[in-house]
């Protein structure tokens, strides 16, 4: 009986329109009572460990806003992202001493003891405490459950990294490992749950930082490390795709749980049209779906979430190139992309104001940091983050047999590029 009504529950939550005609704010309560009611009814075969039941007299007290407008009172954010171990006293008085005001602090299940260490020693400085947590790439997950993986069907240009990869035999499917994104409903209860048990063993923090919302590096097989539109572009689908606004009430969930804390999605940014003969191999990545499908998913989390985190890791995207200019050119080109791309593709613009560029503080120059800042700046960011502790984006193939009944399933792509 409660596995019945969770599914209906979750049925009933998937149906309520996003970008309808009516204003957000009259919709928020029933998604955000949904979502917790789901989780306070689980599924006979649990994906991971279920939460625990909220109470229902708090769910429309805790429910999520639309878009607020920043409190121009606020200084900027200046935040160093590090993991536990890099939390020593020494570092944070070195990092106060440079400007950063808050530390974004990687937070796992499997590193509670160092957390709490960490969290204790930033709490009695004055810098502002917040929470990076890693969705879509869970190689725990993806070891458990290769099914709900993204797939790397459509091109085979992403063949051309790993040379020596294998051919598919009948009825194979090669997954993007370690990669489960949230646009799937089993990757989306799974990480729910174990985000939502994470978080409510830590204090509260000032924002919690979501990264990795999005699909998969290389999702129409082209190989770039950008694009990230898709989970399965080709007719082999091995778990339950979501609609466009998976994202948005993805972190919409997580911010019922954790009401004293700003939740912050990170999105990373489409590829570019000069990609096409090098980071896409030939295929037409621009013109086609990509930045369509991009848009569709962006315009939900960009009108109910007013600050969003842009990963940007320059050199790690392989976008230290002269096309960009000075050093670091890629990061101010990739800020505007949130303004100029959109309303090409049925969007609105995102004002880069509400923008928050990571930017890449490991395997680089002091003077790298500098110039990325100062692009950041240029283009209209007045926050950053500095990841101190590498933000990993590595895939590779894996092959997996499918089941017959997905291998009969219909494909929903679209027109190839």
């Amino acid at each position: 009986m409660k596995a019945s009504r969770a599914m209906l529950v979750r049925k009933t939550l998937l149906s309520i329109p996003v970008a309808s005609g009516e204003r957000f704010w009259r919709v928020v309560p029933a998604i955000v009572a949904l979502a917790l009611l789901a989780a306070g009814y689980p599924d006979e075969k649990p994906a991971a460990v279920q939460s625990e039941p909220t109470a229902a007299n708090r769910l429309l007290q805790n429910a999520p806003t639309a878009v607020r407008s920043e409190d121009s009172s606020r200084p900027p954010l200046k935040g160093i992202l590090a993991s536990p171990k890099e939390i020593t006293a020494a570092n944070l008085r070195s990092w106060a001493a440079e400007g950063a005001n808050s530390i974004v602090l990687i937070a796992a299940p499997e590193s509670t003891q160092k957390l709490t260490l960490a969290i204790r020693q930033i709490r009695s400085t004055r810098m502002g405490l917040y929470y990076w947590i890693e969705v879509a790439r869970d190689p725990a997950l993806a070891e458990a459950h290769p099914a709900w993986m993204a797939s790397l069907q459509g091109h085979p240009e992403w063949r051309r990294h790993f040379p020596n990869f294998p051919a598919t035999g009948d009825g194979e499917v090669v997954k993007n490992y370690p990669w489960v994104p949230i646009v799937y409903q089993e990757g989306f209860d799974a990480h729910f749950q174990r985000i939502s048990n994470l978080l409510r063993s830590l204090p509260a923090a000032h924002g919690v930082f979501l990264n990795d919302l999005q699909s998969a590096p290389s999702a129409c097989g082209c190989g770039n490390l950008l694009c990230r539109w898709t989970s399965d572009y080709g007719p082999i689908h091995t778990a339950t795709r979501l609609p466009a606004d998976a994202a948005a009430r993805f972190a919409s969930a997580v911010a019922a749980v954790v009401p004293r804390s700003r939740i912050i999605p990170v999105w990373t940014t489409e590829c570019e049209e000069m990609d096409r003969e090098v980071s896409c191999a030939g295929v037409g990545c621009f013109a086609g779906l990509c930045w369509k499908e991009y848009t569709a998913q962006l315009m939900p989390v960009a009108s109910r979430f007013e600050r969003i985190g842009v990963l940007l890791p320059f050199r790690n995207f392989e976008r230290d190139l002269p096309r960009y200019g000075s050093s670091a050119g890629w990061v101010k080109h990739a800020l505007n992309s949130f303004r100029e791309m959109p309303p090409k593709r049925q969007g609105n613009p995102v004002p880069i104001g509400r923008l928050i560029p990571i930017l890449q503080g490991w395997d680089v120059t002091i003077a790298e940091q500098q110039a990325q800042i100062r692009q950041s700046r240029e283009a209209g960011a007045g926050s950053y983050v500095m990841a101190i502790s590498k933000i990993d984006q590595d895939w590779e193939p894996r092959i997996m047999k499918a089941p017959k009944s997905d291998l009969q399933r219909e494909a929903r792509v679209g027109p190839h590029h």
